[in-house]
């Protein structure tokens, strides 16, 4: 975890030795990845071994079979330890689904005039996090968005800096404490300890994004198979998340449901002949499409690759259409960037940039892990960039408060004081 008082330092070579372990439990595949810093950047990453099975028992962030993803996340993790020779311990674990919960706090203290001290970071920084209600939930993390010296806004580091009031604009993000558990047991039942919890949404920006992106804000939207994870970077640091409870999954049901075939058939029809562009050529080619007949056997039948696409182009707009509403939900939509990143498996589908660019009214790029040299061909794709992020995100040394929580209670009785929970006028014009 990055120290209190950086806002990034990257942490170039400080685990060049020790080999780090990410696993990313995902609707559709669960990913184990095996890697150690080289030293030479907090991007470059020797992949040591990788493992990938299947997800069973996980849907949507929810456990719905404990002994299924149990047995998933083991052979992931075999497969990994088997191709990289050792045995790991402990992961860094990506975390996800509709109960996660963002929320953007203020704090504001006297500093008097005198320079600011990584003491009054740490203060203020407790003060914020004070104003967490945690009961029955637990704090994963929290992130200086921003801070105020006095009238100067947008302060990213104000260390050193002389201030009469010094404040900051803080994101945390929490989750139900017994959500955290079960996932956390399930890992354990594999004989894995928890290094780290991520928010897999920001671990996808940390893997997608590049640092150009990161200190000037981007928000990236990973497709999943069963969601739509969507993050925003603002001022060097993650700001905010959201999610879409749709994905590529919802897509190939749709085509399923569409022309009266197995989920098989259709997701194998979505891989080879889809596209969410009704403008594009060869929607006049005629392919196979093999429906259920009379007897629940597949039949060889023939459709129009554009009678395809007016299945599937509909679904993708309604999930940017999901995702728009979602990020003008939020407390930072009136500062949202106009850098937008397309990643994830279902961002691969001909068409879905060019909807995604339409519905955002934005020019959108489509990522991929940006260690993807490290990765190699197989891995090095848009499905794979959680699990590169999960790697990445420690050694891109982001600023993390929640430490600051021990601190509340020395400052939580000045933290629920009436004046700290008021508003500062520029975040009121802002947020």
């Amino acid at each position: 975890m990055a120290n209190v008082q950086a806002r990034r330092k990257p942490l170039v070579g400080t685990r060049a030795s020790n080999p780090i372990a990410a696993l990313d439990i995902g609707c559709s595949k669960i990913t184990c990845l095996i890697g150690r810093n080289d030293g030479t950047g907090p991007r470059n990453f020797q992949i040591l071994g990788a493992g990938r099975q299947q997800s069973r028992g996980f849907n949507g962030g929810t456990i719905t079979d404990m002994h299924g993803l149990e047995r998933s996340i083991r052979l992931a993790v075999e497969d990994a330890e088997r191709e990289a020779g050792e045995q790991i311990s402990q992961v860094v674990l990506g975390i996800t689904g509709s109960k996660l919960n963002c929320q953007l706090v203020t704090a504001e203290i006297d500093i008097g005039g005198r320079e600011v001290t990584p003491k009054d970071i740490r203060r203020v920084q407790a003060q914020a996090m004070a104003q967490i209600p945690t009961k029955g939930a637990d704090v994963l993390a929290a992130w200086p968005v921003a801070y105020r010296v006095d009238a100067q806004e947008g302060v990213r580091e104000p260390a050193g800096m002389y201030a009469d009031r010094l404040g900051l604009l803080l994101s945390v993000v929490t989750a139900p404490k017994a959500m955290v558990r079960n996932l956390v047991e399930c890992v354990g039942r594999a004989h894995l300890g928890v290094e780290m919890l991520i928010p897999s949404s920001i671990a996808s920006g940390a893997g997608t994004l590049i640092d150009d992106e990161i200190e000037n804000g981007a928000i990236c939207i990973d497709m999943g198979a069963g969601v739509t994870a969507v993050s925003v970077y603002l001022n060097g640091s993650p700001a905010w998340l959201g999610l879409v409870p749709a994905g590529g999954t919802h897509v190939t049901s749709d085509i399923a449901q569409g022309i009266g075939t197995t989920f098989a058939a259709a997701e194998r029809l979505k891989s080879v002949y889809g596209t969410a562009n009704m403008e594009g050529p060869g929607l006049a080619e005629r392919i196979e499409a093999p429906r259920l007949g009379d007897d629940g056997r597949l039949q060889a039948t023939r459709m129009e690759r554009g009678q395809l696409a007016e299945i599937i182009a509909p679904r993708i707009e309604e999930i940017f259409e999901l995702v728009q509403r979602t990020l003008q939900a939020s407390g930072v939509r009136k500062v949202l960037p106009r850098r937008v990143v397309l990643t994830g498996g279902a961002s691969q589908l001909p068409g879905v940039r060019e909807v995604a660019m339409r519905t955002l009214e934005a020019p959108v790029r489509l990522g991929r892990p940006t260690n993807a040299e490290f990765l190699g061909e197989t891995l090095g794709t848009p499905a794979f960039s959680t699990a590169s992020g999960l790697l990445l995100y420690t050694e891109l040394g982001f600023a993390d408060a929640v430490r600051a929580g021990i601190a509340s209670k020395e400052y939580g009785a000045e933290a629920r004081s009436g004046a700290v929970n008021k508003a500062f006028h520029w975040l009121k014009e802002n947020f």
